[in-house]
């Protein structure tokens, strides 16, 4: 069985994957769309600090900082929604 740490790291880096092909559709010329791209990219550094963050402190991680990098990537991603509109 996996940890829940691993399936949720799974996860943020499919999300990441997916926010990388948004952030190339976006057009930069369209102020709109350079703040999705913003979000986008704010959002993929953050899964990859907390990706960073657990392998390297291994079994010592605190779950709360991973709770609070996520809260902060859907706090970006609803925000750049409400700016930005859909893509």
């Amino acid at each position: 069985m996996a940890r829940a740490v691993d399936v949720a790291l799974i996860v943020l880096l499919i999300v990441q994957s997916v926010l990388t092909v948004l952030t190339w559709m976006v057009n930069p010329i369209i102020v709109t769309q350079q703040t999705l791209a913003a979000g986008y990219i704010a959002s993929s550094l953050i899964i990859l600090s907390i990706a960073a963050y657990v392998y390297y402190k291994g079994e010592d991680y605190d779950q709360e900082w991973i709770a609070l990098g996520i809260g902060m990537i859907v706090l970006i991603l609803l925000l750049t929604y409400l700016k930005g509109g859909v893509v």
